[in-house]
């Protein structure tokens, strides 16, 4: 059934008068009759009763009238909703992270900024390794992904990365480590004795490799002593005097038990957070979340850079004007 024809009904329905419907329409009359009567013939009812003096609907129309005014609002309705998705405004995001991202002030920023901004999107959330994002975005099961590593991850051509932001690795101490009551920043080297709660290898983590070639570089293999997946259980695993553990700098919000926190002296032992994309194919929903991201990052980068110094004099260009 024709749209067009409903509302061309729905219009003489309403005047009542073939000459004031077509003006309304913005069409001649004789295809308006003409368009009223193949919709007559579709339906296999006559809808209007015609003389030369007036225009009444049948039975059959005026029981028409309600269902056709609820049909074009309805599609009315499916237009606006299409537009709407297509604007980024509804719709789903499919979003994988790390589980240490959701302890990072800047990305659950992000992610509640974004809830702000777009109530009418769905967040679906994934907590996956690192490994494991990747290849959901390879098989477009995620449309983004939050992954940890010292540097951005190898990608094939179809996939982008953003550096959101780095933060250090630190040492997570049982409360009763020799080392707990240090003042200053420690070395690897000072842990070449001690067993370590660690990542598996198998997990694909970006933290897991950075941690094994920091010891190394400081002429030791870590000795592992307990593998856990989650952040969280490798604070409590500290805590229960499992071994130390070398963690991103936004662990430090977990308070368990008396776990003491120490820098960490190497200047590489840094952790980065990328934002991986899809190039060349980007959704509404997707390149919203990515300009929070950039813009957040673009503010980040400004807060770091150096104060003019105020002793330094300025020097002016002279003009060249007579």
């Amino acid at each position: 059934m024709d749209l067009r024809r409903i509302r061309y009904f729905t219009v003489l329905a309403d005047t009542l008068h073939f000459g004031r419907a077509a003006l309304r329409l913005n069409m001649a009359q004789p295809p308006l009759s003409h368009q009223i009567r193949v919709l007559e013939e579709e339906l296999g009812a006559r809808l209007f009763e015609r003389n030369n003096r007036r225009v009444e609907l049948t039975p059959a129309g005026q029981a028409l009238l309600p269902e056709a005014l609820a049909l074009l609002a309805q599609a009315e309705r499916v237009g606006a909703i299409a537009a709407r998705v297509q604007r980024g405004e509804l719709g789903e995001l499919r979003i994988g992270l790390v589980n240490s991202a959701a302890l990072t002030p800047l990305v659950t920023r992000l992610i509640h900024t974004y809830r702000q901004r777009w109530p009418g999107v769905h967040l679906r959330i994934e907590e996956l390794t690192t490994h494991d994002q990747l290849a959901a975005m390879i098989d477009r099961r995620l449309d983004l992904a939050l992954v940890r590593g010292a540097t951005a991850p190898d990608l094939p051509p179809t996939l982008r990365t953003v550096r959101l932001l780095e933060d250090a690795l630190v040492v997570a101490l049982p409360p009763q480590h020799r080392l707990a009551g240090a003042t200053g920043p420690l070395s690897a080297r000072d842990l070449a004795d001690d067993g370590f709660v660690m990542y598996p290898q198998e997990s694909g983590t970006g933290v897991y490799d950075q941690i094994m070639a920091l010891c190394r570089r400081a002429g030791f293999v870590p000795r592992v002593t307990q593998e856990a997946r989650a952040v969280s259980t490798i604070v409590g695993l500290v805590a229960a005097g499992l071994g130390v553990a070398l963690v991103p700098q936004a662990l430090r919000s977990i308070e368990v038990n008396g776990v003491a926190y120490r820098p960490l002296r190497e200047k590489e032992a840094k952790s980065a957070m990328w934002l991986v994309f899809r190039a060349g194919e980007t959704s509404a929903q997707e390149q919203g979340f990515r300009d929070l991201a950039e813009a957040a990052v673009s503010l980040q980068d400004r807060a770091r850079a150096p104060a003019p110094d105020p002793a330094k004099p300025v020097r002016r260009k002279r003009s060249s004007a007579p």
